[in-house]
């Protein structure tokens, strides 16, 4: 019952009018606020951990149909947006040259720090005024890397070595690899305030302009929201403005609009995939080290909405990677947007191992998470005999309820006879 099936990508992007509301439903929860559209891969957040280093690619093309513009009334935007998926989704980005077509599906596991001395082409400087939220503290690492060739951008953010106040993100475009732009800003409290961009990020010599690309990458992109792209000038001729956009901007931009929007900052909060996090997925215990030196939190929650702690379940030398969290101050409860813990995804991974590590070091086999399912209802839906008499054998209650569900009805309904019978039995030795 509370594993759920993230909706796909077609799903996340129809809407039927401007109060309808969008949410990115991850395997144990559902966060997006209202009003807010988001882009949603048909893959859950724990196998996006494990595919880190996984990388594709596809080819093909098509010719570019007839557009319509969305009424302001029928979006959550207020302004008429032109509807850009029959070009953006309906056409395949590919290189006859074998470099940009490499370079494009090259960023699987990249950190973006052999970017950090890269200076844009352009000189150009151009004064900018966005702001965007912080949770907990936005660490140096990757806000959004290039999955497949219809990815145009890779964006990375590190903070200023001498100044910890001030932080730049890094425009980097994919097929070529090259910093394009760098936008500059101040981490003030829980915002970053974005103040200056350095090269260009479209071909519009304003301000303005470029500011507005700048924030329609960084929603689009880092927050993956889906959000109306910038076709100032444009308008009158709306197979242009798509084509332009899918070179510009691949299959992230979905609607566009030439009318101001609203300049108040996303409701959701930017996060990295830090370095910590990707030095766990690599498990180099050195860079671990290193980070958690530099203060990075070991219960930092990355864009995934996971922390390291739930990272290193599906590295490849976890015990060693888990005890030196453990050793460093972690908790074996971190908790992830969720509400979900290590031992949670441990369960839902099928690792036996890993549960009884996380168990043997004082997981609390009775947490829940924010829907108030814990791990073992977990077990018990998923029908993990072996799983629920461990849990059992460190204190698990079979009988805590959740969005009215207990670990028994949930095995009742999947058909789980030997579950319920365990339940059963336990419940009558009480």
């Amino acid at each position: 019952m509370y594993h759920r099936r993230p909706p796909s990508h077609a799903d996340a992007t129809e809407f039927a009018s401007a109060t309808e509301t969008r949410r990115n439903e991850t395997s144990v929860d559902s966060s997006a606020r209202p009003t807010t559209l988001r882009y949603c891969p048909d893959v859950s957040l724990w196998d996006r951990v494990k595919g880190w280093f996984s990388g594709g690619s596809r080819g093909g093309g098509g010719q570019v149909p007839e557009l319509a513009w969305i009424s302001a009334e029928d979006n959550p935007w207020g302004v008429p947006v032109l509807d850009l998926r029959p070009v953006t989704l309906g056409m395949s980005s590919y290189s006859e040259n074998p470099i940009c077509a490499q370079n494009a599906v090259s960023f699987s596991g990249e950190d973006g720090t052999c970017f950090i001395e890269q200076v844009p082409a352009e000189a150009s400087e151009w004064p900018v005024a966005l702001r965007y939220r912080v949770a907990d503290e936005l660490a140096d690492g990757v806000l959004f890397t290039p999955e497949v060739m219809e990815h145009k951008w890779a964006l990375f953010f590190f903070r200023d070595r001498a100044r910890v106040d001030r932080g730049r993100v890094l425009c980097v475009r994919s097929w070529t690899r090259t910093v394009q732009a760098v936008a500059e800003g101040t981490l003030d409290g829980e915002q970053l305030v974005l103040d200056t961009l350095r090269g260009t990020i479209v071909s519009d010599a304003r301000a303005e302009a470029q500011a507005r690309a700048l924030d329609f990458l960084i929603r689009s992109h880092a927050l993956d929201e889906i959000y109306p792209a910038p076709i100032e000038g444009m308008e009158a001729a709306p197979q242009t403005a798509a084509l332009t956009c899918f070179s510009l901007w691949g299959n992230r931009a979905l609607y566009a609009t030439h009318h101001p929007l609203p300049d108040d900052p996303p409701d959701d909060p930017l996060r990295t995939i830090s370095l910590l996090h990707i030095a766990v997925a690599r498990g180099d215990l050195e860079a671990i080290a290193a980070q958690l030196d530099r203060g990075v939190s070991p219960e930092l929650r990355g864009r995934d909405g996971l922390t390291p702690v739930h990272w290193a379940c599906a590295a490849e030398r976890w015990q060693e990677v888990l005890r030196l969290l453990l050793e460093r101050g972690a908790s074996v409860d971190a908790r992830s947007l969720q509400g979900a813990t290590p031992l949670m995804n441990a369960i839902q991974a099928r690792s036996l191992e890993e549960a009884r590590f996380l168990l043997g070091h004082g997981a609390d086999p009775r947490a829940a998470d924010r829907r108030g399912f814990t791990s073992t209802h977990r077990a018990a839906e998923m029908g993990y005999l072996e799983f629920l008499e461990l849990l059992l054998e460190h204190g698990a209650d079979p009988r805590v309820a959740a969005e009215g569900h207990t670990p028994r009805s949930l095995a009742e309904k999947k058909g789980e006879k030997a579950i319920v019978e365990r339940i059963d039995r336990w419940i009558a030795s009480q």
